[in-house]
């Protein structure tokens, strides 16, 4: 007997396929915007953890709400989980990956967390996120996002070195480098570059997540979305330094974001 759920993604993907056509130009600039929704917006915000010796990720839960607000105000129907367990991330990225995302423009993914050495911390363990998360949304297992952006944003650092660059009170993410996705129409933007802290103020927010809902808040309907990255890029750059008030050896240290993009087009938010 056919398995169910392969039958209902071939199914999925033949009644999308007059969509894909009709929305694929290759020689279109932009990607389509204008489906009957923007897309979801699904928030993983771990804070508290069973593992490891972490402390509980102060100024997250801040993170989360600044993004709910400023990713709704582009029209994104937005989902945020806490404290997700292995099994729980598992089942909800399943559910996602097989949601009919043919009425949406893209879908867009957001990770806040620890991290170490190509990995992410759920509550009670670790995953590699090019195992979990883009490879789940990949053309042939997420048909009806064919050919539309799959944006992932993910606020955990890439290693434990820092950036002194040439007064705040900061904690940090701590990761190594990750796999990035192989297929088209990925763009995924992390809080550092390879090797480095990404920084995290207890009170305000991650800088990352602190100036992307900042510009999204700005110029989320008036720029492309890299033009708006470049935007983030030079606020994290240039406006941020730390201050860690027991441990003088962190402070003054500096941060710029790293982004990884598959795009074929650009990303630009129109007002439905």
């Amino acid at each position: 007997m056919e398995n169910k759920g392969n039958t209902d993604i071939q199914f999925l993907s033949i009644l999308h396929q007059e969509s894909i056509l009709k929305s694929i130009d290759k020689d279109a600039w932009y990607y389509n915007m204008n489906h009957k929704n923007r897309g979801k917006a699904i928030i993983f915000n771990h804070e508290k953890f069973e593992i490891g010796n972490f402390q509980s990720r102060a100024g997250s839960r801040l993170d989360c709400f600044n993004l709910e607000s400023s990713l709704q105000k582009l029209g994104f129907d937005v989902t945020p989980y806490v404290d997700l367990t292995l099994d729980q991330l598992d089942k909800t990225l399943d559910y996602w990956a097989k949601e009919d995302h043919s009425q949406y423009d893209c879908l867009l993914m957001v990770i806040l967390s620890h991290g170490d050495k190509g990995i992410i911390y759920a509550k009670d363990g670790v995953y590699k996120p090019e195992d979990k998360l883009w490879e789940r949304f990949t053309d042939d297992k997420c048909p009806t996002l064919v050919g539309k952006p799959k944006l992932f944003f993910i606020q955990a650092c890439q290693g434990d070195r820092f950036d002194r660059g040439v007064t705040l009170r900061t904690q940090v993410d701590g990761s190594s480098s990750f796999m990035i996705p192989m297929n088209v129409d990925f763009l995924v933007v992390f809080g550092s570059v390879p090797g480095f802290y990404s920084w995290r103020n207890v009170l305000k927010g991650s800088w990352l997540i602190q100036a992307l809902c900042n510009a999204f808040d700005k110029y989320g309907f008036t720029l492309d979305l890299l033009t708006l990255l470049t935007y983030v890029n030079r606020q994290v750059a240039i406006e941020f330094e730390s201050s860690v008030p027991n441990d003088v050896s962190k402070n003054k240290m500096k941060e710029t974001i790293f982004i990884i993009s598959k795009l074929t087009k650009l990303v630009k938010f129109e007002k439905k």
